[in-house]
């Protein structure tokens, strides 16, 4: 009559332990999913917020590197009637010196060059690499179209002509430095960046009646280095065909 006691007595502390087993298996499963789906989120709000940040990729540090940023329609504070936006992240070198051009009025298809009026703003170089947000808009307000800019402390804005009406943005011709499915787009320090062109697709009108050569009513802006300020103001004018003629 003891052996039967005896062997329950032994087999319970087994069971006790293989329950305790699958308890912990059981558990530790649950654990797994649960922490896996808290990284599937994860991940997906850190690839939602790189996506919504612009995912600069800065290889080489000695260059300019640019990649675009989403803007929502959210975005757009009160009192603006329509807008269209361009924003970019942009990497900019040790000693580099960011200078900003504007041309509005008249302005060529591929240069900085043109007729109306024009502007510039530029500043010092840094000894040290730094990352700026570029913002670049369209808005209506006020029953008038204006162009902003921004880029760290550096800002402009203008009224666009009554006559220059917006009534797609599909019916104008936009060239900007990186397109939105592109990713990130590296420049040497030595070139001109057109920052963003907007322009009619047809050749502006003489008051005449005949076009004008390689002039599109719009406005453009551009970015370089401060060192070849001078270069870059030459092309502007006419004076050369190109940066890298004008310099010495």
């Amino acid at each position: 009559m003891l052996e039967p006691y005896l062997f329950a007595t032994r087999s319970r502390p087994l069971r006790l332990v293989r329950i305790t087993l699958s308890l912990a298996v059981i558990i530790g499963v649950a654990g797994s999913i649960g922490y896996s789906r808290q990284l599937a989120q994860l991940r997906r709000t850190y690839a939602k917020l790189r996506t919504q940040a612009g995912e600069l990729e800065v290889d080489d540090p000695t260059k300019v590197a640019i990649c675009p940023m989403p803007f929502l329609d959210d975005d757009i504070p009160p009192g603006v009637d329509q807008a269209y936006v361009w924003r970019y992240r942009v990497h900019i070198p040790a000693d580099y010196g960011p200078a900003f051009r504007t041309q509005r009025g008249l302005v060529t298809a591929d240069s900085p060059q043109g007729r109306g009026s024009s502007g510039g703003s530029w500043g010092g170089s840094n000894m040290e690499s730094e990352e700026l947000l570029m913002t670049m808009a369209l808005i209506h307000s006020d029953g008038k179209w204006r162009f902003c800019r921004s880029s760290g402390g550096s800002s402009s804005a203008g009224v666009l002509p009554d006559d220059f009406k917006i009534e797609s943005i599909d019916d104008l011709v936009i060239d900007v430095p990186v397109p939105a499915d592109v990713g990130t787009r590296v420049f040497d320090t030595d070139e001109a960046i057109c920052l963003i062109r907007i322009r009619e697709k047809n050749l502006a009108k003489k008051r005449n009646g005949k076009t004008e050569e390689n002039l599109y009513r719009g406005f453009v802006v551009y970015m370089h280095s401060n060192e070849y300020k001078d270069a870059f103001e030459a092309w502007a004018k006419g004076a050369a065909d190109s940066m890298q003629e004008a310099r010495p």
